[in-house]
């Protein structure tokens, strides 16, 4: 860690205070223009990045971000086309973490070739997603993460890609208020009265609980809520077995499904606020195609 800080001109020294605002400004400041990096430190980012990322709760959590699978399929045809790259997360802290969105601020191939296609780039840019893990022989290693980046087809002589952005985490830890819990027995069946949830823009409506089955209708125009979670009355998150949502004039009905039922069950609400929202630059230089 001492390392890393003195790659990035922090001081060891260094107030908390100071090495947060030091730390963030440096990162964010690689991983979202294109100036050139410094030799020393460039040499050190090349595949792997290992970020200090600063926030309320997560000061000096050391998060990092590898290339996992790349998918190339370099075709003319309308259909299935584009490039996909997996970026690998891992660390302690994103355990905690309640959901995970990714900006692509550039992408390019090694002819200069731009590979950050507009639809794709807006298509999903307000959701954030459950952290998944990743799937295959191999690849189910404990406390690693998987998210997936799609862009345009590389021109047919390119040998590698830069890829730079940011991963926006939901940290519950980074900021409490930003957690809003319902109790079913009492809230469901009418919209939720909450200052937090009103500030935010937010309707919600649970549903009486079902032997199987939980449900609740959203209007979230803002995009405020990261994730819904159904726990039991000790907190710990109920077991579910999949769900499905449809979504219509700006309202969407979301139904889980549960094995069982405990009683005493809440509904979590995780609000994405200024504090709750950790950033994690990234920039990989030379990501080889297949």
């Amino acid at each position: 860690m001492n390392g890393l800080r003195s790659m990035m001109g922090v001081p060891a020294n260094a107030s908390i205070s100071s090495r947060v605002t030091r730390l963030f400004s440096t990162a964010s400041t690689y991983g979202l223009t294109r100036r050139p990096l410094p030799a020393r430190l460039h040499a050190n980012m090349k595949r792997i990045l290992p970020l200090v990322v600063a926030a309320a709760g997560l000061a000096h959590a050391e998060i990092a971000v590898t290339v996992g699978e790349v998918s190339d399929k370099r075709t003319t045809g309308v259909f299935f086309a584009g490039l996909e790259i997996k970026l690998l997360l891992s660390g302690t802290e994103l355990a905690d973490v309640k959901g995970l969105r990714v900006k692509v601020a550039s992408a390019s191939d090694n002819t200069g070739s731009d590979l950050v296609e507009e639809k794709k780039r807006m298509a999903f840019a307000d959701d954030f997603k459950p952290l998944k893990e990743p799937f295959g022989p191999g690849a189910n290693k404990k406390g690693t993460y998987e998210v997936e980046i799609l862009l345009a087809n590389p021109e047919r002589a390119a040998k590698s890609v830069k890829l730079a952005g940011v991963l926006e985490l939901m940290s519950p830890k980074a900021d409490p208020a930003s957690v809003v819990t319902a109790a079913l027995a009492k809230d469901a069946g009418k919209p939720l009265d909450d200052p937090a949830i009103k500030t935010a823009g937010v309707e919600i409506t649970f549903k009486a609980p079902k032997s199987k089955e939980l449900s609740y209708k959203i209007k979230d125009p803002k995009n405020k809520v990261a994730a819904v979670e159904f726990c039991d009355a000790s907190g710990k998150p109920v077991k579910t077995n999949g769900g499905g949502s449809m979504g219509f004039a700006g309202s969407k009905d979301v139904t889980v499904n549960v094995s069982n039922l405990p009683d005493g069950v809440v509904a979590k609400i995780y609000l994405l606020t200024e504090k709750s929202v950790v950033l994690v630059p990234f920039k990989m230089d030379a990501i080889k195609l297949p």
